[in-house]
């Protein structure tokens, strides 16, 4: 499995239908049979914060780049 959002493979599953890419540092979960994948930051605290979308038609507003980075 890949990243949504870097494509990196440093890919970890930390719950059910819920992973974390070690590259970019960001969470994700996959839809229930609907096939939404809702994206979630790392925050410097520990806490995650939804990344919003434009709208409800699956399209995320993401930085033009995502920077990988290092947790810790």
């Amino acid at each position: 499995m890949n990243c949504p959002l870097c494509k990196a493979r440093e890919v970890g599953r930390i719950g059910r239908e819920r992973y974390y890419c070690r590259e970019c540092c960001h969470e994700w979960t996959k839809g229930d049979g609907d096939g939404v994948v809702k994206i979630y930051e790392v925050l410097s605290d520990g806490s995650v914060e939804r990344l919003e979308s434009s709208s409800e038609s699956r399209s995320l507003t993401l930085p033009q780049r995502v920077t990988r980075r290092r947790a810790g």
